[in-house]
């Protein structure tokens, strides 16, 4: 019985350090000016915030023993959960901010050395691309499939 009292107590832990983590990505947020950096805040927000109170919530649910059998699938959910978070929440925040920076939307971040600067294409590249692209033959054929022949 013991040890149920340690992964009790281990638990109730992640669950309150997970609260620590959402109060500091939240000052992040309002305190940074950039958006990376609101990015990266909201990135430890998720991450610190999210998995480490799913988690705590699974072990809780483990030693649980008034849930009865249900115990063992809540802490099985909450540990999926957890971990499709930790592989889901870096990649859409790097996606995101890729797109932005790649994209030029809003400032540049503020860096000593932009080593992805190089593989930035120039503006007029991209508007020449887009320009060969609109003139490649065939692209005025009628689409195979629209919504009006599904009507007929």
């Amino acid at each position: 019985m013991i040890i149920e009292d340690v992964i009790f107590v281990i638990g109730s832990v992640a669950i309150l350090i997970g609260a620590i983590y959402d109060l500091i990505a939240a000052i992040g947020l309002l305190r940074f000016k950039d958006f990376y950096m609101r990015t990266h805040a909201a990135t430890v927000g998720t991450i610190g915030g999210a998995v480490l109170p799913v988690f705590g919530a699974g072990l809780v649910a483990l030693v649980y023993h008034p849930l009865g059998s249900q115990r063992f699938f809540m802490a099985g959910i909450a540990f999926t959960v957890g971990v499709l978070i930790l592989l889901i929440a870096p990649t859409g925040t790097h996606s995101i901010v890729s797109a932005v920076y790649f994209g030029r939307v809003g400032k540049k971040p503020p860096l000593v050395v932009d080593q992805l600067e190089e593989d930035l294409p120039k503006r007029e590249d991209v508007a020449e691309l887009v320009r060969e692209h609109e003139e490649l033959p065939g692209e005025e054929e009628e689409p195979k499939f629209t919504f009006r022949r599904l009507v007929r």
